[in-house]
């Protein structure tokens, strides 16, 4: 699964993806990038 990395700048894979759900009450994906260890998210869960 790729996600925006917020140091890349760029779409990165995700080590270690957790659902979690925001204040909105909707669910997203976090986790780290696989490149320099930054924070990850993505909208949604995946499938």
């Amino acid at each position: 699964m790729k996600a925006y990395c917020f140091k890349c700048k760029q779409q990165r894979e995700v080590k270690n993806p957790q659902v979690v759900t925001l204040k909105n009450g909707r669910k997203a994906t976090k986790g780290t990038c696989s490149v320099c260890g930054g924070k990850v998210s993505r909208m949604g869960v995946a499938k």
